[in-house]
């Protein structure tokens, strides 16, 4: 390969790069977790979407609206308070997105009390609360609800291992994120 000022010198063949300028770790590692945590809150949006269509007939009923003609066609069941909880949480992605633009320590580590605070802990909650219905259901084919023809409880519980593993995923970015924005100490003698 020919370059601007003649030919390579002989030796010189690109396998001598280990004594070369490289990036630093903590800039790798931060990009690659801020990419990690991007998708992960994008689709913490995309479930906090499905939520709200879900909750959303509870809503119309308990601001006074009444439902809507078409929320009626949906036959929900009613919403249970883990889920209204749980949707505090699409506050703490908001945080979550704000803190990565300037690596804001602050904002993240309020990012993951938010999300443990407004995530995983309703999320616990639902998963213990559905415990009997999923009981019943898998004992005695048995089950209070339906979504699109599909037992409600079995819905419900795909939702809480999806939300758990989202939840889970976006704490272990903000960690790794953490280690890598904090500033080095130095040593002294």
């Amino acid at each position: 390969m020919a370059s601007k000022y003649g030919p390579r010198p002989v030796g010189t063949d690109g396998s001598d790069h280990w004594h070369r300028e490289s990036v630093a770790w903590q800039y790798k590692f931060s990009s690659l977790n801020k990419s990690r945590l991007r998708t992960d809150l994008i689709t913490h949006i995309v479930l906090s979407l499905l939520m709200f269509i879900r909750v959303l007939p509870g809503l119309t009923s308990f601001l006074g609206v009444g439902p809507v003609s078409s929320l009626r066609k949906w036959n929900f069941p009613p919403p249970r308070p883990w889920e209204y909880a749980w949707m505090v949480c699409t506050m703490a992605i908001l945080v979550g997105w704000r803190s990565m633009a300037k690596n804001d320590i602050k904002l993240l580590k309020q990012y993951v009390v938010g999300s443990i605070l407004f995530g995983i802990i309703p999320v616990v909650f639902g998963l213990v609360e559905q415990s009997d219905d999923l009981y019943a259901y898998l004992n005695e084919k048995k089950y209070t609800g339906q979504f699109f023809g599909y037992p409600a409880v079995l819905v419900f519980y795909l939702f809480l291992f999806i939300a758990i593993q989202v939840h889970g995923f976006g704490i272990y970015f903000s960690y790794q994120l953490l280690k890598s924005w904090k500033p080095r100490e130095r040593k002294t003698q």
